[in-house]
């Protein structure tokens, strides 16, 4: 199989579209050309050639045809691939949605020059995933575009491979999370067995405010739930009395013999034990 995208400067659109190809076609040959015959003569083209057509095999996006999510963000050839590729590779409809939300339509918005947000007083505008692999453009004589697209899909794979395997086991551990939470007789709290990831479902449940489960350290850990579609903040702050306490400070003031830590935020404490930690879930509830 011959998969053809144009050469030169390379942009996160290629450089994805070709690494979730070669996950589903390992022995494709990858060739870079705006060549018209090298073109009609690949098996599947992407981001160059000015059509989009599925049974054709191709898969440019910069001509009116290739069209826009509902959202009005424009689809890149990444995001055109995705569309027929991406459940095959994710096995998952779910992992698929989670990928296509987080890394697929940035890459198609940034591609087609659509701003994502507004920056915030602080003026300070982050670094994305496509300015990323820009990077890798030849800086410089002695760098070879090839070669360096070849590095860039290198390291595109390396982020599809580890959001794939992060989201299946996300999808894991929120149904562990739900069954735990649904074996609970106070819904204010839930006590985990074992850490798993939890922040996202957890917001999700609207009488949640805290949960305890044993740290990396050893000891037993009470973490505020966060508001849904929040990124920071807590639905109930720890005690105000707590924040910044350490040791035997932490100790004397709510009385639990084994309290360890408050963070100052108040979004996150710790027990030695988790009868202190729920001692500390018990009085955090009363404050």
């Amino acid at each position: 199989m011959i998969i053809a995208t144009h050469n030169g400067k390379f942009h996160a659109d290629d450089v994805f579209g070709v690494a979730l190809l070669k996950q589903l076609f390992p022995d494709a040959q990858i060739v870079r050309s705006r060549d018209p015959e090298v073109l009609d003569a690949a098996d599947l083209v992407l981001d160059v050639g000015g059509v989009y057509d599925v049974e054709k095999k191709r898969f440019d996006h910069h001509q009116l045809s290739s069209g826009a999510r509902q959202s009005g963000i424009l689809y890149s050839a990444f995001g055109l691939l995705w569309q027929e590729y991406g459940k095959e590779f994710c096995g998952n409809d779910d992992v698929w949605h989670k990928m296509d939300s987080r890394l697929v339509t940035v890459i198609d918005a940034v591609d087609n020059g659509q701003d994502l947000y507004n920056l915030n007083d602080f003026g300070t505008r982050p670094i994305d995933i496509s300015e990323y692999l820009g990077l890798f453009n030849p800086i410089g004589e002695e760098e070879d575009f090839d070669q360096q697209f070849e590095v860039a899909v290198a390291l595109a794979t390396t982020v599809l491979q580890r959001m794939k395997a992060k989201y299946l086991n996300v999808i894991d551990a929120e149904q562990r999370f739900l069954d735990a939470y649904a074996r609970t007789s106070d819904k204010r709290f839930v006590v985990l067995d074992k850490y798993i990831p939890h922040a996202s479902i957890a917001s999700k449940q609207p009488d949640l405010l805290y949960t305890v489960y044993p740290g990396a350290t050893g000891n037993w850990t009470i973490q505020a739930v966060r508001p849904e579609h929040s990124q920071f903040g807590n639905r109930k702050d720890l005690p105000k009395a707590w924040r910044g306490l350490n040791g035997s400070e932490l100790a004397e003031v709510t009385g639990v013999h084994d309290a360890v830590f408050c963070h100052k935020a108040a979004f996150i404490a710790a027990a030695e034990t988790q009868q202190g930690a729920l001692k500390m879930v018990e009085l955090a509830l009363a404050n």
